[in-house]
Parts: structure tokens; C-alpha cells; sequence
């Protein structure tokens, strides 16, 4: 069977977040037994709150809290015969056991100078019950009747005999222990005779030694005096040297920071420095020899190289980085546009240069091909830096294309007519001339 503390604990607290001090199992005084249970609990929440409550038994085990008060409110508490417990009303209740009725008081006791100062009374209620010394009370009370049972009783003359006995058989051990106490008692006497004797002798000897004591003394002062002055003084180098390895670590990140900046402007200097030739070359983006649009290229990849180079993003607002790059921005800008307008011209070029012949037969376009190969390192870089401007350039290529093909199919259908016309001609000369030498009546051709 489960005991009521662990019920009451689990079932009616537990849920309330309180947590179970003290039980004691009560009914009212004068009347019938009913199963109630006074219960000491304190909430398991800021403030600390104690509370007193009374719980009914109902249906066995199961518990219903039927009274519920504050323990700050109670007043007073009389043990003397049963428990009685006052707050603005009085109530009397009948303890089941006096263990428990002595645990239950010893505990509102802790309760009231732990947390309420003091300010419940109790009345008829031994020490040694809020004490906890239950076994002390008990039998305090025997121990003082059997203290004033004990009576004087006188010995017996068997008793009595034998303690004569005994003192006539340990006298002369006794005797010869009193003599051996007086012997030491001289031995001692002279003893110390010989030691003042030995004292007084020695008298300039200890003066001596005081003397020497107090020379010692005097130095140790003037030795604690001169490590007192060298301790500051050590203080003091102590104090320079953490300043100068300080400073040291100064110099030190000082020295380290500037070979990184050095490092970084060197980076920067060597990668984002451009060749004024090239420069130049890029400003007027001349493309009019095979020479020149070498020097193009060079300038382009190396314009390429510098717009290339992985930068911090810091760096970018530094001022000389910012127009260094805003430099080769512009430089690009201006190539390209030299660069699509000379490739442009080109392309109008090749179309208007159609050459003329006499043959049946399409021209080759070879020659327009070798013209543009040169162009190939342009037309990468020129994909690479600005896609969009060069989806562009084949649109124009292929209207270029479609232009000269129209004008080369025209003169192509054109000759291939001149040249059906002039052999229909000479088919019809041939015709006429057979015709004249074989009827002499019809005159010649060259009559007409």
C-alpha cells in the first residue's frame, strides 16, 4: 500500500507546483475519528510562501484539500494536550500519534524562525521537542527518580577488613614512594642551583649574545632597508623593460605593417601599371597595317592582364586605384569603338571590292578571309572583355555576306546570259552563211 505521503506529494501538491514538509494525521477533538491530514507545504516559486493546509481522505485514496491557510497568519501554538492552532479562529484538533505531533511542531518551529521571524508563539511545548531530542525527554525524568533513590550505604566489616589489608600490604611501596619524592624533590633543588650558578656565570656571555643579537638585528634592518630600495628599483626596470617590450611589439607591428603595405603597393604598382606606349596605341586604335595590329594586340593583352587582376575590394576605393581603373575602362571603351568601326569598314569594304570576270564560274572569298585572320586576337579579346558588342559584329558580318553574295549571284546570272546570248548569235551566223553558199539567188550576209 502506498503511504499517505507519497499520495498527497504526487496526487494534490505535485499539480499545485508545491512541494510536501510535514504531515500529522488529526481529527476534532470530542468527536467522531474522520481521516484528515494537516500538511505543511511551501510553493515552489519566488517569494517563498508556506502554507498550512488540511486535507480530507475521500474514497479510500483519494485526497481533497478542504482548508487552506497562510502560515504567516498563524498566531499561536498550544501542545499541551492536543494540537491547537490560532489564527483568527481557533481550531482543536487531536494528533494521531505524539511522534508525529512532536515532527510536526518541530517543524513550524524551523519554519517560523527561518522565515518568520519569530512571530508564531508557542506555549506547552518542551525544548526538547523543538530541539528534536525525543529520547532525552523520555528519560530525563527516570534518570532524576532513580538520582534521589540512591541512599549512603555503610561497608560491612568483611568490607572493612579487607580495605585494611590491603593498606598494610601497598605501605611500604607507598613509604618508599614518598622517600623517592623527596629525593628528586633535593636532587631537583640542587639542580637548580647548579643552573643559576651556571646562569649568573654565564651572565657576560649572554650579554655578549644580546649584544650580537642586536648588531644582527640592526643589520637585518639595514639589509631589509637596502632590498626594500632594490625592490623599487626593480619595480622601476621592471615597469621600463614592459614599456620597452611594449614599444618593441610597437616597432615591431609598425615594421610588419609596412612590408605589407609595401608588398600591396608593389602588387598594385606592378599589375595595374599600363605602358604609356600601349597607352597611346589604345588611344588612337590605328589598325590600318599588319604591323599596327600587332602593336594592337600587344597593347590589348596587356591592357587585358591589368583589367584582370583579383583586388581586394577595398582597394578600389583608394583614389590612384580608382582612376587607374576608370583609366583602363576608358582605354577599352575607345579600342573598342576604333576597333568595331575598323572592322566595320572592313566588311563595306570587301562588299564594294567585287571583281569582274569574263568566266561563268562564283569567286572565291579567300582573300576576304585572309584579310580577317589577322583580326582573330582582337575579335577573343573583344568576346572575352564585351560579349554583348560582339554578338553584334556577326549580324553586321552576315549583312555584309548577304550583300556581296546578291551582287556576286546578279553578275553571275548576268554573265551567264551575255554568254547564252552571244552563242545564240554566232549559232545564227553559222545558219545564214550555209544557207548562201548552197542558193546562190539569196545574196550575202555581208551585202546587208
Amino acid at each position: 500500500m502506498t503511504s499517505p505521503w507519497i499520495l498527497l506529494e504526487k496526487d494534490v501538491f505535485a499539480p499545485l507546483n508545491e512541494r510536501l514538509l510535514e504531515i500529522v494525521h488529526i481529527w476534532k477533538t470530542g468527536k467522531k475519528r474522520k481521516g484528515s491530514v494537516l500538511c505543511v507545504v511551501v510553493a515552489n516559486y519566488r517569494p517563498i510562501q508556506l502554507f498550512l493546509v488540511k486535507v480530507k481522505a475521500d474514497r479510500g485514496e483519494q485526497y481533497k484539500i478542504t482548508n487552506r491557510w497562510l502560515l504567516k497568519y498563524l498566531k499561536l501554538v498550544d501542545g499541551k494536550t492536543v494540537n491547537q492552532l490560532q489564527f483568527d479562529k481557533v481550531y482543536k484538533w487531536t494528533a494521531g500519534s505524539c511522534d508525529e505531533k512532536n515532527a510536526f511542531i518541530r517543524c513550524l518551529w524551523k519554519l517560523n524562525h527561518r522565515y518568520l521571524s519569530g512571530t508564531i508563539t508557542f506555549v506547552n511545548v518542551p525544548s526538547c521537542t523543538m530541539e528534536g531530542n525525543y529520547d532525552f525527554c523520555h528519560t530525563h525524568s527516570e534518570s532524576e527518580n532513580q538520582e534521589e533513590d540512591c541512599v549512603y550505604q555503610e561497608m560491612t566489616p568483611k568490607e572493612t577488613a579487607d580495605m585494611l589489608k590491603l593498606m598494610e600490604e601497598y605501605e611500604p611501596i607507598v613509604n618508599h614512594a614518598a622517600a623517592f619524592a623527596e629525593q628528586l624533590s633535593s636532587d631537583l633543588q640542587v639542580l637548580d642551583e647548579t643552573n643559576l650558578q651556571a646562569i649568573i656565570s654565564s651572565e657576560r656571555q649572554v650579554m655578549l649574545l644580546m649584544n650580537s643579537i642586536d648588531e644582527a638585528l640592526v643589520e637585518v634592518a639595514k639589509v631589509e632597508e637596502t632590498l626594500q630600495i632594490h625592490d623599487k628599483l626593480l619595480g622601476s626596470l621592471k615597469q621600463q623593460m614592459d614599456h620597452i617590450q611594449q614599444e618593441n611589439f610597437l616597432l615591431h607591428r609598425i615594421e610588419s605593417n609596412q612590408e605589407k603595405l609595401m608588398g600591396e603597393i608593389l602588387f598594385l604598382t606592378s599589375n595595374l601599371d599600363l605602358n604609356e606606349e600601349h597607352c597611346q596605341v589604345l588611344r588612337q586604335g590605328d589598325l590600318s597595317s599588319p604591323r599596327k595590329v600587332e602593336v594592337c594586340i600587344a597593347a590589348v593583352e596587356a591592357l587585358s592582364s591589368c583589367m584582370n587582376v583579383q583586388i581586394q575590394p577595398g582597394y578600389r576605393k583608394l583614389q590612384a586605384v580608382a582612376e587607374q581603373l576608370i583609366m583602363f575602362e576608358t582605354l577599352k571603351q575607345n579600342f573598342e569603338n576604333s576597333f568595331i568601326s575598323h572592322i566595320t569598314s572592313i566588311f563595306e569594304q570587301q562588299v564594294g571590292e567585287h571583281i569582274q570576270t569574263n568566266k561563268l564560274i562564283s569567286p572565291t572569298h579567300k582573300p576576304y578571309h585572309d584579310e580577317l585572320l589577322p583580326y582573330v586576337p582582337l575579335m577573343t579579346w573583344l568576346k572575352n572583355t564585351n560579349p554583348m558588342l560582339f554578338s553584334d559584329l556577326p549580324k553586321v558580318y552576315a549583312r555584309s555576306l548577304c550583300r556581296l553574295y546578291e551582287k556576286e549571284i546578279k553578275n553571275f546570272f548576268e554573265m551567264a546570259r551575255m554568254l547564252l546570248l552571244g552563242r545564240a548569235k554566232d549559232s545564227k551566223q553559222k545558219c545564214i552563211c550555209k544557207r548562201n553558199h548552197s542558193h546562190p539567188f539569196f545574196p550575202k550576209l555581208s551585202d546587208y
